[in-house]
């Protein structure tokens, strides 16, 4: 029956591809697949002019390469047969069972008949993809591989078809391919996408990369060899390949980090691929021993799995020049990586697939709850782990795209402003929701408006994700509550600045009314203001900055100024006033806050700094923010000493670091030092640097000088290298 000597090629590596791993299985249903298939679909064509029986064959050749059951392969060689020949779905059921017709329904495209949109058809298209994957999650991967040999083929179309059908490929088929762990099917959809997505990028990225490539080929070769020696000296029987980088990889990645190809260091990696588990784990130390390994950038997803199931150990490493990436994994785990779920099915004799715990209890899942409907959600839940979209529709069928973690809000703005105005609640698959769910791909939403509603909630844009959906909520305040937001930043303004004892119109004077706009990139002070009315500009923000260029106009504060804004400010806080120790020039003793960047102690020398409407803050005079510190904000400066008394009963929080040998009872000698000493424990951190132990602990002394016979006591402990005061 087979003459086309391309369709005869397909066939019989079908079937190779079957036999390498079911050797011993009878092929009936796929050479009674491929008879009904070939017959229907005879005397038609692609539009690349090849017979039309070579998509459904090269869709199963993909399905066998990941290692599917015999339906599923089965099912891909029929696909297209209910809608494009005269077979029907009983003729499917009547030759190969209920199993294989709900698979090729599954993927079979919707009738053809009069939709509205372009949009409701390819709403319909998922709503029913994702209804079947429902009841066997075999559809999606029979889709995923129909996706994929389309995009092998896309040249026959115009361009504006290829980038819309790459696009779509991009951004939901290689998603959907990743969240199954499908990287055989995955990485080839990527590419295919972006070569399509944008061509020019695409080549001249081939181009380069292949360059790189052949010069790094002999060190790659050099890497591998040197791997295997060791670990053939080691007694571990491993496989060492190595593994290019996928262009949508390396777009990606220039993409998010902003770098040029050459900028990237990783554009190549070996595999190593071993027994057992804990051979993974040992010939991470020995790469560990061999090679540097850059910091941060060693992943176990061995023992914390991917939700698709991925397993792996991932680590950089500095080779000759430059790092390069090493994955470790068991063959085992190697099978799953590259098949994802079709991994998931295990045969036995007989031809019946034995799911494992995985997929069995996605199985059960549609035995055991009430409708298809609460199944879906539950599946939907887990598929989206990797998505940074959702696709879900409006009640006409119709699809929107959002951001991952958007909510009815988003989906009603995203319709129309007029719609996320007007909205009081929303159902999601028929059921009433809270405004702040999370929306699933495939959910069915419904937004419930009304005319007697006044408008959005402010507390909507603590809700939203889209930029959408925040924009207009903004507006709709900006335009709707104009003369209240005027009203409101105006009288907000004017507070924060009577606060700071200016007088707002004086601050706005000079120049300066051009330069806050400017700095805010408003036109009007109304557009300012009603930017503070509506919550999107702090008033204490734009007042600050006025008073700041505003005190640049006047000379330099004499100490009586300095010290007259002190005594306003005290009189303020008069409840809170006390003995601090500290003595300001003709002043006397002042309420005063200590600086944490330094934390100065009697003793030190220390500088007054008279900070706007809150008194005085002390810093040590060799204090970094100090030393820093803009001759604007020098003029601010006062000279200060301490004061205290011999009995003052005051205490001053600082901080010392300890840098000692890790050892047994360590800890409990410090804490008996701190302890015999009467010191105030406040803080205590510890942490590792290399094989060092640093210890910060925050303590409360009378003075510099019980400080230091206090690290001195601390330093006499076995193991203590060093002990200093934190902060400079």
């Amino acid at each position: 029956m087979v003459k086309h000597p391309d369709v005869k090629v397909l066939y019989e590596r079908l079937i190779a591809e079957i036999r390498s791993y079911r050797p011993d299985t009878s092929l009936e249903m796929i050479e009674q697949a491929f008879e009904v298939a070939h017959e229907g679909h005879f005397n038609q064509t692609r539009k690349t002019g090849e017979p039309y029986i070579t998509h459904p064959l090269s869709v199963a050749i993909s399905l066998a390469e990941i290692r599917t059951d015999l339906e599923s392969i089965a099912a891909a060689i029929l696909h297209d047969v209910i809608e494009d020949t005269h077979f029907t779905s009983e003729d499917i059921s009547a030759r190969f069972g209920d199993e294989v017709r709900l698979l090729v329904e599954g993927v079979t495209k919707i009738e053809r008949v009069a939709y509205v949109s372009k949009s409701s058809r390819q709403a319909e298209n998922y709503r029913k993809m994702f209804f079947h994957m429902s009841q066997d999650v075999r559809v999606l991967l029979i889709k995923i591989a129909d996706r994929l040999h389309n995009m092998r083929t896309l040249a026959g179309h115009s361009e504006e078809k290829q980038r819309e059908i790459a696009q779509e490929t991009l951004d939901i088929y290689a998603p959907l391919a990743h969240r199954l762990g499908i990287s055989k099917l995955r990485y080839e959809l990527e590419d295919l996408g972006f070569k399509y997505t944008d061509r020019k990028f695409y080549d001249e990225l081939s181009r380069k990369v292949a360059i790189k490539q052949s010069e790094r080929q002999e060190i790659v070769e050099q890497i591998m060899k040197e791997i295997r020696v060791k670990l053939d000296a080691a007694g571990i029987e491993a496989r060492v390949e190595g593994r290019p980088k996928r262009f949508y990889s390396i777009y990606k990645k220039m993409m998010s980090k902003e770098k040029t190809l050459e900028e990237l260091f990783d554009l190549y990696a070996v595999r190593i691929l071993v027994e057992t588990t804990g051979e993974c784990y040992e010939v991470l130390g020995h790469m560990h021993n061999m090679y540097t390994p850059i910091p941060g950038r060693m992943k176990d997803f061995v023992g914390m799995k991917k939700p698709n199931g991925y397993r792996s150990l991932h680590t950089t490493l500095m080779g000759p020049g430059e790092p390069f990436e090493v994955q470790i994994r068991t063959y085992e785990m190697h099978v799953v990586a590259e098949y994802g779920i079709a991994a998931h099915w295990k045969y036995k004799e007989g031809g019946k697939a034995a799911k494992d715990k995985w997929l069995q209890e996605i199985m059960d899942l549609q035995r055991t709850m009430s409708g298809s409907d609460e199944y879906l959600d539950a599946l939907k839940m887990d598929l989206n782990a990797f998505a940074e979209h959702v696709y879900c529709f409006t009640p006409k069928g119709e699809i929107l795209s959002l951001l991952s973690g958007s909510c009815p809000i988003d989906f009603a703005f995203t319709i129309h402003s007029a719609v996320g105005n007007r909205m009081t609640g929303a159902r999601v698959n028929g059921k009433i929701v809270p405004v702040d769910y999370e929306l699933q791909t495939g959910d069915v939403v419904e937004i419930i408006t009304s005319q007697n509603v006044k408008g959005p909630s402010r507390d909507w844009l603590k809700i939203v994700k889209t930029n959408t959906a925040r924009t207009k909520i903004t507006q709709w305040f900006n335009k709707e509550s104009r003369e209240e937001n005027l009203r409101k930043g105006r009288e907000a303004f004017e507070f924060a600045a009577k606060s700071e004892g200016a007088d707002a119109d004086i601050l706005l004077q000079g120049g300066r009314e051009a330069f806050i706009l400017e700095r805010f990139k408003c036109k009007t002070l109304d557009q300012l203001y009603a930017m503070i009315g509506v919550g999107g500009l702090k008033e204490k923000v734009v007042v600050n900055h006025l008073l700041r260029e505003y005190e640049k106009t006047l000379p330099p504060p004499s100490d009586d100024l300095l010290i007259q804004n002190l005594i306003t400010t005290s009189e303020k806080h008069e409840k809170q006033k006390q003995k601090s120790g500290i003595v300001v020039k003709g002043l006397g003793d002042a309420t005063v806050r200590f600086a944490k960047c330094c934390n100065p102690l009697p003793g030190d020398e220390i500088f007054g700094f008279v900070t706007r409407g809150r008194g005085l803050t002390v810093h040590r005079t060799n204090c970094v923010n100090v030393i820093h510190m803009d001759e604007f904000e020098r003029r601010r400066l006062i000279g200060a000493e301490w004061h205290v008394d011999a009995l003052s009963e005051n205490r001053y929080l600082t901080e010392v670091r300890l840098n000692c040998d890790d050892r047994d009872g360590l800890l409990s000698d410090i804490t008996r030092v701190l302890t015999e000493e009467k010191v105030s424990v406040k803080t205590m951190n510890l942490r590792m640097i290399r094989a060092e132990v640093v210890i910060v602990i925050g303590v409360e002394v009378a003075d510099n000088d019980r400080l230091n016979s206090l690290m001195k006591k601390l330093r006499s402990i076995a193991g203590v290298d060093e002990s200093a005061r934190v902060a400079v």
